[in-house]
């Protein structure tokens, strides 16, 4: 081939001159730049992508099935987790049943940091279908100032791609739900935005109705708006209910006998009494009764106990504490955890009152002078950190279980952090 002829080639594809890119590869009689190729890949993930996040009806997991993937991610909570499971199950069953099935929403009710953001999150990952969350408390009436309650289809539809049929399929969780609990029983002529309006207008998106969802982000559809079919999307609803459990208290005095065999509310009961709830106490609570009958499959979630944390820390698939241990790693330094420090960890999260929440926070700050520090820690020559116990405020505290293993471990003693031991 000539000089000449070799700097008149240019791509096939785009038309760029060998001069302007940096590859040109040759095949049999044709040429592709670096740039095409580039392009070329990225098309066919994206594909490969959009291919996965489809939902095959065939290929759903059975309840227990559901139940080991769930386990691996959650601690605790059984019940909610078998009910959660065969819920899910039979939601999925449902849409392809010839038959019209009524589809069962579901209500979790428990204290915040039990989990019921991430029993829907695992829920949607493991069943591999667009997974939207909203705060009760943004939302608002069509009409006033805030989210409308629709915006949250518009939420699962963008995470879908703005593919329809897949965002139909979807799973929606609406956190904090008794936030917008009536403020009371009798009849006023004022509205009550905040709360019975928006549950009136989430309960027509919850039992199942045809609507026009605005996707002006969206780059497949030109139409600004679309029509949104919910008969398929599963709705979890989530709350704490701070004091309902007075009301089932109340309930179940009322309904004991007096005397000797009297039921007594002793502090046990007290602690597990959410277990009782019925339909009536939410109602009571503030939620009114359409929605609450939209909402058929009850479960609760109760606090964890410290055992439970624990194994939060430790036996639960990317934990923070795995998500730490590779972050550090980038850094070149291995971080390892001793028994004493889980349990310090989960003394100050029961304080705080959080749940499994306030592990994250504690967790994180018993790592900021090692992060950092790391990358000098790893020019020093220490591969190795180990936490024996997390650390003490006080001055005067002393460390508590160092191994003495020669030069290899030694404290490192600054401030805070009295309780960090390093491997040189």
């Amino acid at each position: 081939m000539t000089e000449k002829s070799e700097q008149s080639l240019n791509c096939n594809f785009c038309g760029k001159h060998r001069e302007d890119v940096e590859k040109l590869i040759a095949g049999p009689g044709v040429y592709i730049c670096n740039e095409c190729v580039a392009i070329s890949y990225e098309i066919i993930e994206k594909e490969n992508t959009e291919t996965a996040k489809e939902f095959n009806i065939a290929e759903l997991y059975t309840p227990k099935e559901i139940h080991e993937l769930l386990n691996e991610h959650i601690i605790g909570q059984e019940e909610t987790k078998l009910i959660l499971s065969t819920c899910a199950y039979n939601h999925y069953k449902r849409i392809s049943s010839p038959s019209k099935i009524e589809k069962s929403n579901i209500l979790l009710c428990g204290p915040t940091g039990t989990g019921k953001t991430l029993f829907a999150k695992t829920l949607a990952t493991i069943l591999n279908v667009p997974f939207a969350i909203a705060d009760a408390t943004t939302l608002t009436e069509a009409g006033y100032v805030g989210e409308d309650v629709e915006s949250v289809l518009e939420r699962l539809l963008n995470l879908a791609d703005y593919d329809v049929e897949l965002a139909q399929q979807g799973i929606v969780f609406i956190d904090e739900i008794d936030k917008k609990a009536r403020k009371s029983e009798s009849n006023t002529p004022t509205r009550d935005v905040g709360g019975e309006g928006v549950q009136q207008a989430l309960l027509r998106l919850i039992e199942g109705t045809t609507t026009k969802v605005r996707i002006s982000g969206g780059k497949k559809l030109s139409d600004e708006f679309v029509e949104f079919d919910t008969s398929n999307v599963l709705f979890i609803v989530g709350g704490a209910f701070v004091g309902i459990e007075d009301t089932i208290q109340r309930r179940i005095k009322k309904k004991s006998s007096i005397g000797f065999n009297s039921k007594l509310i002793d502090d046990d009961l007290r602690k597990e009494v959410l277990k009782y709830i019925r339909p009536d106490d939410l109602i009571k609570y503030g939620l009114i009764p359409e929605l609450v009958g939209r909402l058929p499959v009850i479960t609760t979630l109760s606090n964890l106990t410290v055992d439970e944390m624990i194994k939060v820390l430790t036996d639960v698939k990317n934990s923070i504490i795995i998500q730490n241990k590779e972050l550090l790693g980038i850094d070149n330094l291995e971080v390892d955890f001793a028994d004493p420090y889980y349990k310090s960890v989960v003394e100050l999260a029961k304080k705080e009152d959080m749940g499994a929440r306030s592990l994250k926070n504690i967790v994180e700050q018993s790592l900021y002078w090692i992060m950092y520090n790391a990358p000098d820690l790893h020019k020093r020559g220490i591969q190795k950190v180990i936490f024996d116990n997390y650390p003490s405020k006080s001055e005067d505290s002393k460390p508590v279980g160092i191994k003495e293993n020669g030069d290899r471990e030694r404290l490192i003693d600054y401030k805070f952090f009295k309780h960090i031991i390093y491997e040189e």
